[in-house]
């Protein structure tokens, strides 16, 4: 019995296939589809000049990449399976007294924002003002909380306040399955690691900070007796 020529057999029929157009446009858009993700990908840490050029110079690349949520950072993901300290969440916090005379706080990253994207780049702010404190970054911890500070009282109007920067604590196992609401808290009063805090002072047009100095700061050092 004669067998009917196979559609994908060189010289087969090709009626059961897409038309031609169709089938180049799909290639096209998956073409593209690729090219934007390769360019996220060089271009997502330490990228060269001719990634940078390419994601941002390229038409369509970077809204595209924004769109879906893949101009993110990649590599610092591979930090959280440590379950170290370290590898903890951190927050910003910002209280303001508007004019009024009441007071507001606002969070970054905030819980109900919105698309995940804008989400994760409150995160990694919040994780770079966490990682430029301490005594090793005194000449350069308060440049981000001072921009910070100057966009919220801007943004409000606000005459003053507080701004501050806080570690998750690390939960174990018996916290996070706890009936008690403050051990399941990760930002619990009594457990999370202040990294930074600061008075916000508005004199005239200007935003100042005022640190906030722990105890462990402003101790006095020991002093050892001279032998007689």
């Amino acid at each position: 019995m004669q067998q009917s020529p196979s559609p994908f057999r060189a010289g087969g029929s090709d009626q059961h296939l897409p038309p031609e157009w169709l089938r180049g446009l799909i290639s096209f858009v998956i073409f593209i589809h690729l090219f934007a993700l390769g360019v996220a990908v060089l271009s997502n840490w330490y990228p060269s000049t001719l990634a940078m050029r390419l994601r941002n110079q390229v038409p369509l690349i970077k809204p595209y990449l924004q769109f879906l949520a893949m101009d993110q950072s990649y590599v610092p993901l591979y930090g959280l399976t440590s379950a170290t300290q370290e590898d903890t969440d951190m927050a910003v916090e910002v209280e303001l007294n508007l004019a009024d005379g009441s007071k507001e706080t606002f969070a970054l990253p905030s819980n109900d924002l919105w698309p995940r994207q804008r989400w994760r780049r409150d995160e990694r702010l919040a994780e770079t003002f966490g990682d430029l404190t301490g005594e090793s970054f005194r000449a350069v911890e308060s440049i981000l909380p001072q921009a910070l500070a100057a966009h919220f009282v801007s943004t409000y109007s606000a005459k003053g306040g507080t701004i501050r920067c806080r570690r998750h604590f690390l939960q174990p196992i018996e916290s996070m399955s706890s009936s008690d609401p403050t051990q399941r808290d990760p930002y619990d009063e009594s457990r999370y690691t202040r990294l930074y805090e600061a008075r916000i002072l508005v004199i005239g047009n200007k935003v100042q900070l005022l640190k906030t100095e722990t105890a462990a700061d402003v101790a006095p050092a020991a002093v050892e007796k001279s032998q007689p």
